[in-house]
């Protein structure tokens, strides 16, 4: 849909859009934005040789399918976003920068609309996750680590006993450079599986010392987080050793504490999966990608409804 300034809008807007809400707007907006990357990634893929074509193919897909779901409001005189005329590894970092960064504010949904909303977590997950893999064609991984995360990040994680499987466990400290750019996938992966014990042991906390009422329901998130933990687990090498402590270290007083640090684990969790399967290739990441996504929706349905936000990294 577009709409003509000036005298038109002297006249009153369209009666398509006349009395509509600032949020639907904002999501026509959204949706504009979403063609307009759509179009830029097209324009890339076409210039593009065999390696990076794909990943672009399937990344202006993604941006065209969202913007058909939420539609779009254009203007007229609006600047023409120029198309490349030509393929270079900057204009793919460019165009996957604001795809991560759009991903990373997700638009008010209306009243109305709302079960537009889990289509719209999905999406904004989806198109971060092709932006990196379009990245990663023509950059390396420090760069595209150094893309905006989808998802919500935890406001600081309580020290833990390592778990993992890996030789150096100061790698599971997100902080810690991965030198070696053959570790760099199972680092990933065992950073996430990391976070999700670190949670399970939090919730076997919460059960044993909680009200019997609440301990069936935290046993039963806890069947569900081990069967997610071992889709996790299944894309490591078989004969890599995963040894789970007995233990995680819980800060002061972090016994009192104990739901805010597992709302906190919860989003440490889900952040350390999506950048393994942000880092991951070929069947490795269909999985990732997919037991993300279930844990996303999974945390929905229990009311959590994570919420797409900038992290920083």
């Amino acid at each position: 849909m577009s709409i003509f300034r000036g005298s038109l809008e002297e006249r009153g807007l369209p009666e398509e859009i006349r009395g509509i809400s600032e949020e639907q707007l904002q999501l026509w907006q959204y949706g504009s934005t979403l063609a307009q990357l759509a179009s830029q990634a097209d324009a890339l893929a076409a210039l593009a040789d065999s390696d990076s074509a794909g990943a672009l193919s399937e990344l202006s897909a993604t941006l065209a399918h969202g913007s058909k779901l939420v539609g779009q409001l254009s203007f007229e005189d609006q600047p023409v976003v120029p198309l490349a005329q030509s393929f270079s590894p900057e204009a793919v970092s460019k165009l996957a920068e604001q795809v991560a960064q759009l991903s990373t504010r997700m638009p008010p949904v209306p009243e109305e609309q709302a079960p537009l909303a889990p289509a719209l977590t999905q999406l904004a997950f989806q198109t971060n996750l092709e932006a990196r893999s379009a990245l990663r064609a023509v950059a390396k991984q420090e760069s595209v680590d150094q893309l905006p995360a989808p998802l919500l990040s935890g406001q600081g994680e309580p020290e833990g006993e390592p778990v993992g499987c890996l030789r150096d466990h100061k790698l599971l400290n997100a902080e810690t450079p991965i030198a070696d750019p053959a570790l760099h996938d199972d680092v990933r992966v065992a950073r996430a599986l990391d976070r999700g014990y670190a949670l399970d042991y939090i919730l076997q906390l919460q059960a044993a010392r909680g009200a019997n009422a609440d301990a069936a329901q935290i046993e039963e998130r806890r069947t569900t987080l081990n069967a997610e933990l071992r889709k996790v687990r299944s894309v490591l090498p078989g004969d890599c050793a995963d040894l789970r402590q007995p233990a995680y270290v819980l800060p002061e007083d972090g016994l009192e504490e104990l739901g805010s640090l597992a709302a906190e684990a919860e989003a440490d969790f889900v952040q350390a999966l999506a950048l393994a399967s942000g880092a991951a290739r070929d069947s490795a990441q269909g999985t990732l990608a997919e037991t993300t996504w279930q844990v996303l929706l999974e945390q929905r349905q229990r009311g959590l409804d994570p919420e797409l936000l900038n992290a920083s990294e």
